[in-house]
């Protein structure tokens, strides 16, 4: 079975969302993001996403789907799955994680997966036997959230870090860990 890597940002106190959304705004991160999710060493090959349908459903629609991706969108609602699914399908649905990562494993496609998540499910996947590295932005602030994750980072082995950098009055850095 296929590794993947989780990818968020949080604040200085592992807090990462307010109301239903992201609790700041960096574009430099949005191109960070897409940077990670979207490169490959195999031209021939795309990267998934694997994202809950809350996270789906908070992207705006102008960016939906995330392009030059796999979208793997998990919902326990739904009745039918695209298991099966072609190889140039670019938004496919799935009611748990591991039909999604069963799937994606069967593609030759597909080079990197990444879980783009939910703050009350980064928890398992964090600590999931195939996780191989998190990308994570870390924000020097608190921003008073309402969603927290629990990162251990005694657990993982910081490969990176970047300078911090700032924008609009925000320090923030990336780093890379590795399971």
């Amino acid at each position: 079975m296929k590794k993947f890597s989780v990818i968020l940002a949080m604040d200085d106190k592992n807090w990462i969302w307010i109301k239903n959304e992201l609790a700041w705004k960096i574009n430099a991160d949005m191109k960070y993001f897409k940077d990670i999710t979207t490169k490959n060493e195999d031209l021939g090959k795309l990267n998934a996403v694997i994202i809950w349908r809350r996270t789906w459903e908070s992207i705006p629609s102008k960016f939906k789907p995330l392009s030059d991706r796999i979208n793997c969108i998990i919902s326990k609602k739904l009745h039918t799955e695209s298991l099966n699914s072609k190889i140039d399908d670019f938004v496919l649905h799935f009611n748990t994680f591991e039909h999604a990562l069963e799937e994606l494993d069967r593609k030759e496609n597909v080079e990197n997966i990444f879980v783009i998540w939910w703050t009350s499910v980064y928890n398992i996947w964090l600590a999931h036997p195939l996780v191989d590295k998190v990308y994570l932005t870390e924000v020097d602030w608190d921003f008073g959230s309402d969603r927290f994750v629990e990162f251990d980072r005694s657990k993982f082995k910081l490969l990176s870090q970047w300078d911090w950098q700032e924008e609009n009055g925000i320090k923030f850095r990336f780093m890379v860990y590795e399971k």
